[in-house]
């Protein structure tokens, strides 16, 4: 017995010393900065969760300041909330391949733009990026506006919500449902086998799904995770099952020239579906990943539009002062009372100065895609500051407290206040200061798109409804499931207008 012991120890420091000597070029990388000195000596860390994951980060950035070397379990990461860092990552080539968080995004939703490797990911995303041409995003403004009939529909019939849980579900109803027209070219309104807003509720399941796929060292074992996927996330897995139907039932339908049903465009020259179906006749991406491309940017739409929508009402609510300011601008350009039913344009957005401000100031402080991940191959590279980063180390940039820093945004800087977004204030900022759509190599491709379909939905919002809450933004918890969401809803109280109420 005391044999098999002794056997059993020297196995185990046998393992630590070639663990640790596999990683000496990473151990000599975090001496450069104030890394976790007892995780470099184990080669192990602690093991985060959704829930854990923005705690731990906000904790260490405190603690070793906005560069460190960290461990997640037996994973090292390089994290980073310096801009000046996060430029030189974001325009590497060599860096340019995402981390190992995002094999779990690839298992729920398969490969595709979000997540291939860069020589695979370069020509697919000059194919794409034909759709999200400014002209085409300006010309879906219509759809925008047509999917709020619904939205005002739901929020009518609120007013005191204990929690505002619902109003997340309808807000995904709405981006689902533009997405739905916009990527797809299907009006899934007129589609009478599927019920959007029992969707919108199973979405939340799909995310904690997502979280627990990305974040739960369990699920690095492949045959765990097959098992959760028939236990613990069958409904999850159903959930994606049938957003995938959605996107494969739209491509095959404009694959095969037909016109006669009605929920799908007569034409669909401006819907993404037409571009994914054009490279597919030609040859040019494989039929599975060009789906998986599409299932990709729907519901990375959907999600992250929906999400921005819910803490601009938040934002609204708690900053009445905010609020009203935002409110006289949008009377100003729309005197008419019109229950916030204006017809807008694209020249109206560029007007609505203080709207845009307040929006981006919301988007600072919950950046919807709050930690993003790069992998350094083919080779090292260096730093800004001429620190050498070792080629296989996964590069973690959190976004969430590059945009809370004290250090670029003030002592103030976990406070709500749009007048961040001044010119004169912007101007003196880093460049990579405020990136809650990345930037670089891989900048989000449907960035305009959301900027757009955000100012549509939000203008016409505030026009119809004041916002009012009992929390106060430092109650918020944030928690991570890939998109930053609440560990829970504040009460939210919502109020039509007393000046529309009459009509």
């Amino acid at each position: 017995m005391d044999f098999l012991l002794i056997n059993v120890i020297i196995s185990a420091i046998l393992l630590w010393l070639y663990h640790r000597w596999n990683d000496r070029k990473i151990i000599q990388f975090a001496t450069k900065f104030r890394s976790n000195k007892l995780q470099m000596i184990l080669g192990f860390g602690p093991v985060v969760t959704p829930a854990t994951v923005m705690k731990n980060a906000q904790d260490n950035c405190q603690k070793l300041g906005p560069n460190y070397v960290r461990y997640v379990g037996p994973f090292p990461q390089f994290v980073t909330s310096d801009p000046e860092i996060i430029k030189y990552i974001l325009n590497s080539k060599v860096a340019s391949n995402k981390g190992m968080s995002y094999t779990g995004f690839t298992h729920v939703f398969g490969k595709g733009l979000v997540t291939m490797p860069v020589n695979e990911w370069q020509p697919h995303r000059r194919l794409m990026d034909v759709a999200f041409k400014l002209p085409k995003v300006i010309a879906l403004i219509p759809i925008f506006q047509k999917k709020m009939t619904k939205l005002f529909a739901e929020m009518d019939k609120c007013h005191v919500m204990e929690n505002s849980y619902d109003i997340l579900v309808f807000c995904r109803e709405y981006t689902f449902s533009i997405s739905g027209e916009t990527i797809l070219g299907r009006d899934l309104d007129r589609n009478k086998s599927l019920d959007l807003k029992l969707l919108a509720k199973q979405i939340s399941g799909v995310m904690a799904y997502l979280g627990d796929v990305l974040f739960k060292a369990a699920y690095q074992f492949k045959y765990l995770l097959k098992l959760a996927d028939k236990t613990l996330y069958k409904d999850a897995r159903q959930t994606v099952d049938a957003v995938r139907r959605l996107v494969d039932g739209a491509y095959k339908y404009y694959a095969t020239g037909l016109r006669n049903d009605p929920e799908y465009w007569a034409s669909h020259d401006i819907a993404v579906v037409k571009h994914i179906s054009d490279t597919i006749k030609c040859n040019i991406l494989e039929n599975d990943l060009a789906i998986s491309s599409m299932m990709h940017l729907f519901s990375a739409s959907f999600e992250t539009n929906s999400s921005t929508l819910y803490f601009t009402m938040l934002m609204l609510a708690m900053h009445p002062e905010q609020q009203d300011k935002a409110y006289a601008e949008i009377c100003e350009l729309f005197p008419d009372n019109d229950n916030g039913e204006f017809e807008m344009s694209y020249e109206h957005i560029t007007q609505l100065t203080y709207l845009d401000m307040f929006i981006k100031e919301t988007m600072r402080l919950f950046p919807t895609i709050p930690l993003i991940g790069r992998l350094v191959i083919d080779g090292s590279f260096t730093l800004s500051n001429g620190i050498v980063v070792p080629e296989g180390l996964e590069l973690l940039i959190n976004i969430y407290e590059l945009q809370r820093s004290k250090d670029i945004w003030g002592p103030q800087a976990n406070k709500f206040n749009p007048d961040n977004f001044l010119p004169c204030n912007v101007e003196e900022r880093h460049p990579y200061a405020f990136i809650p759509f990345a930037k670089g190599k891989r900048s989000c491709i449907g960035m305009r798109y959301a900027e757009i379909a955000l100012r549509v939905a939000i203008a016409k919002i505030i026009k119809r409804y004041k916002f009012s809450t009992t929390s106060k933004l430092e109650d918020l918890e944030v928690h991570n499931n890939l998109s930053l969401h609440l560990a829970k809803q504040p009460p939210l109280t919502i109020e039509k207008r007393r000046n529309l109420q009459s009509r």
